[in-house]
């Protein structure tokens, strides 16, 4: 059920940025990573090797997944910015306008924004840059075994004691590479204790509350987040308690089946909107503000209004990049994992 905790956790990024739902997105990035972690992790044990050949093959499959659909979503701003004018997108979001220099346009090409630089023709790809920087270390073996996993999230769970301790900002909580090294080292560290995790859960858990489970836990999220709202610590104890709940989350979710309710199928096609999703919701954002202004009905973001006369069309949106864009791709992809494989053997 990877696939639909993806897309959920995406539409939860989109509820905060377009709709206005304070530091929720932040919530979903942070359970991103986690799920990342252990993907990344898993793919480098199981489809890839740590030879030189491996590695390269692990890197250019990340490039395939990454980079051809993100230049789609940077061609789909650019256009929004000639035909909305550059006033109008300014207005939507203050990252959105060209680069006016060769290294504003470089990093935009190559997604490199570890500061929050702007102009990001698509606003959240800041999150991406960690990503990268991640999937290589972990490329690079930092999650190679259980004891490095060990090491690495003692050493990512020190930063945050750090920041704790000199009562440093969210800033420094959420934002920063550094910061996100605990949710990804603890999805590593979820891959390499999966089946001890799994058999504790499963002495604790049975009949209904097994079957259910992967919902039971997903609702802990906003639950956690309601109350961090209700006592104003959303940028406090209730973010570490999310980061915990989303760890979980990924636990449960290793070893289990399709929810009764919810096919591979579907799991799989859920999963695949996720990424596109993340890409294109400010731009559909600010088609449907445009469309609004123009009819003399003006939207500003964030609205609650503008996130659901959104979602529909940012679900549309990331149907289409799926078809026309990331299944070629995916069979590549594909292809690459099998000689990869071939080659292991």
């Amino acid at each position: 059920m990877f696939g639909l905790y993806r897309t959920l956790l995406a539409v939860m990024v989109v509820a905060s940025h377009l709709g206005g739902v304070p530091v929720l997105g932040s919530y979903a990035v942070f359970g991103f990573y986690i799920l990342s972690g252990y993907l990344m992790t898993l793919i480098m044990q199981e489809n890839y090797s740590y030879s030189a050949q491996g590695a390269c093959r692990y890197a250019l499959n990340r490039f395939l997944r990454i980079y051809p659909i993100y230049w789609a979503s940077i061609a789909f701003s650019s256009l929004l910015i000639l035909l909305a004018g550059r006033r109008f997108a300014l207005e939507f979001h203050g990252a959105i306008y060209w680069p006016s220099n060769t290294a504003e346009l470089a990093r935009n090409i190559f997604l490199f924004f570890p500061h929050l630089e702007v102009p990001r023709l698509t606003p959240p790809v800041w999150a991406l840059t960690v990503e990268l920087f991640y999937y290589c270390l972990i490329g690079l073996g930092v999650s190679r075994n259980r004891r490095l996993a060990v090491l690495w999230v003692a050493l990512s769970a020190a930063y945050h004691v750090v920041v704790a301790h000199s009562h440093l900002d969210w800033d420094h909580i959420f934002y920063p590479i550094a910061a996100a090294s605990l949710p990804f080292s603890t999805g590593a560290l979820i891959y390499h204790f999966r089946r001890e995790l799994n058999e504790a859960l499963r002495a604790r858990a049975c009949g209904p509350l097994a079957v259910h489970l992967p919902l039971f836990v997903f609702c802990l999220m906003p639950l956690n987040w309601y109350i961090g709202l209700r006592t104003n610590r959303l940028e406090g104890i209730f973010f570490y308690s999310n980061y915990l709940v989303c760890a979980l989350m990924v636990t449960v979710l290793t070893e289990r089946q399709p929810h009764p309710s919810a096919s591979k199928a579907l799991d799989k096609w859920m999963g695949d909107l996720s990424y596109p999703i993340y890409l294109i919701h400010y731009q559909v954002g600010l088609v449907v503000a445009f469309l609004a202004a123009t009819a003399g009905h003006p939207l500003h973001r964030p609205d609650g209004r503008l996130f659901l006369l959104s979602l529909p069309a940012v679900f549309l949106g990331g149907w289409l990049m799926t078809v026309t864009l990331e299944k070629p791709i995916e069979a590549l992809r594909q292809r690459i994992k099998v000689r990869t494989k071939t080659a292991r053997q």
